[in-house]
């Protein structure tokens, strides 16, 4: 339309349909006011969308640059606490968070105000499953569920905390792969999504529209799931080439499908195939299916513009190093319950996929790693109470130490400042007459673990769990064994073990013992 003149309380409007045979009307119930608002509600939201548009370009750079190597989401693994830990470790891994259902977050924001524009939230429960630790980004939310309004409303309470500043996720990551049976079953949810691509494309939509666009949204995957009609058996699973060719095309038909829209450009995909149709745990569902690494090989060939990372099977870093030289085009590895079972062993991601120099890498030792841990741990308990939350804390730390000599000792003097935390609950102690968390831990692994271990830097630590690999798989490597004798020979000076406090030798490091009650 165009504004010809002005009549009394509003403009005269020529609407431009064919010429001569306009038809001229007149807009006169809109006052000059109305028109006004209407232009400045329509800046607003033009500009409102462009720094929408912002956020979502920055996300998706931060996404890509991070993607090499991630923690694989794991459910009761993942919190908050762990992810800190894992931080703390390696200062480029893309993190995960645990599934958290949509249906629950939906829940958990109520709509109020005039004509519902504000949320309210219980806050304990958004905290627990969505809160975050002040140095965990890269980090990706997430989320499980089947219902599209259910994921709207999901979508839209994100959005509200993140307007406020509660949270700052890079990305979040739809669940199409778990194939536990209250997810996949029960939940119809999860790897049973892979049987409806189009469903999964519109969840997707879904949610980018609920976040207006400011996160990147991923998804999660398999290679496949079996059917009612062809259960998975080992001994006849796609046995001929036909069938593994069928397998791959099924695969890349749900990769179209979900990434025809452009708002999904990023797969995480576990190289195996999920049975939903067969009794199988979620355990038996990581270890009986075949890994198929060649496929997401294939994929990463035939879709140039999308990115895949790689997940299932991979223990170490020697591992993803591998399937970098086989396929170089690789965007990403993933990797879970290694690292929730040895997390120092990954102590070099850094360096070694990230191509930070050794010199400039932020994590020194495991001393470094428990006073940091100690400090947020503290500031967790001060909130919660060490009565709820230190089992959960002592579960993130305890593979701190896996594989060396006592670290079983240090496990259980962590169970027993558990136990220790439940009974000042009991009594009734205060809070500041019990005794920090930090001080706690750092006892624990003195008393237990040789000054050697707690001071060994990643570089050694790395050069170590490298000759004790090939010594397990009957391999040897004369420059490795030979460079970590002689650096341990270096390192072997008496130590005063009278003192209260152990100095590592030939390292400038020392662990002080704080006295707890």
């Amino acid at each position: 339309p165009i504004v010809k003149g002005w009549g009394r309380h509003a403009p005269l409007v020529v609407l431009q349909r064919g010429g001569r045979n306009c038809r001229r009307i007149s807009t006169r119930k809109h006052s000059t006011v109305d028109f006004e608002e209407e232009s400045q509600k329509s800046h607003l939201d033009f500009t409102k969308r462009q720094n929408n548009d912002r956020i979502g370009q920055a996300k998706q750079q931060q996404l890509l640059e991070s993607t090499k190597f991630s923690l694989a989401p794991m459910m009761d693994y993942t919190n908050r606490h762990f992810r800190h830990l894992v931080r703390l470790i390696s200062n480029k891994t893309l993190l995960y968070t645990e599934m958290v259902a949509a249906n629950a977050i939906a829940y958990e924001g109520k709509l109020v105000g005039e004509n519902n524009q504000e949320y309210v939230f219980r806050e304990s429960y958004l905290d627990r499953f969505l809160g975050q630790g002040p140095i965990e980004n890269p980090c990706v939310l997430q989320i499980g569920g089947s219902d599209p309004a259910r994921l709207y409303e999901a979508g839209k309470v994100l959005n509200a905390l993140m307007n406020q500043g509660s949270f700052d996720y890079t990305a979040i990551n739809l669940n199409c792969g778990c194939p536990s049976s209250k997810v996949a079953g029960k939940g119809c949810f999860g790897a049973a999504l892979m049987d409806d691509p189009h469903l999964v494309a519109q969840l997707t939509k879904t949610l980018h529209d609920a976040t207006e666009g400011k996160l990147p949204i991923t998804v999660k995957c398999r290679i496949g799931i079996d059917s009612e009609s062809k259960p998975f058996s080992k001994r006849t699973y796609c046995t001929t080439d036909a069938e593994q060719e069928e397998e791959y095309q099924s695969l890349c038909r749900f990769i179209e499908i979900v990434a025809a829209d452009g708002i999904v450009t990023d797969f995480q995909i576990h190289a195996r195939i999920a049975v939903l149709h067969k009794s199988f745990s979620p355990a038996k569902n990581r270890n009986i299916p075949p890994l198929k690494y060649h496929l997401i090989h294939r994929l990463v060939q035939d879709f140039p513009h999308l990115t895949f990372t790689l997940n299932g099977g991979i223990t170490s870093l020697p591992q993803a190093q591998e399937q970098f030289q086989l396929c170089p085009s690789l965007k990403g590895i993933m990797v879970g319950r290694a690292w929730s079972a040895h997390p120092w062993s990954f102590s070099m991601t850094d360096h070694l996929l990230y191509g930070v120099p050794i010199h400039e890498m932020h994590c020194k030792n495991r001393v470094q790693v428990l006073e940091a841990f100690g400090k947020y741990a503290d500031g967790e308990e001060a909130v919660w109470t060490s009565q709820l939350i230190r089992n959960f804390l002592n579960k993130a730390v305890c593979g701190l130490f896996a594989g060396e000599k006592n670290g079983k000792r240090f496990r259980i003097a962590l169970d027993e400042y558990a136990r220790m935390a439940k009974q000042y609950g009991e009594d009734g102690t205060p809070l500041d007459q019990q005794p920090l968390y930090s001080d706690l831990i750092m006892q624990a692994a003195v008393e237990n673990l040789s000054p050697e271990v707690l001071t060994m830097s990643p570089e050694e630590s790395y050069a170590k769990f490298l000759w004790e690999e090939q010594k397990k798989s009957g391999g040897t490597s004369i420059s490795i064994v030979a460079d970590w004798q002689a650096s341990r020979k270096n390192r072997e000076q008496p130590t005063d073990t009278s003192s209260s406090t152990q100095t590592a030798p030939n390292n400038n490091t020392t662990v002080a013992v704080s006295t707890c009650p």
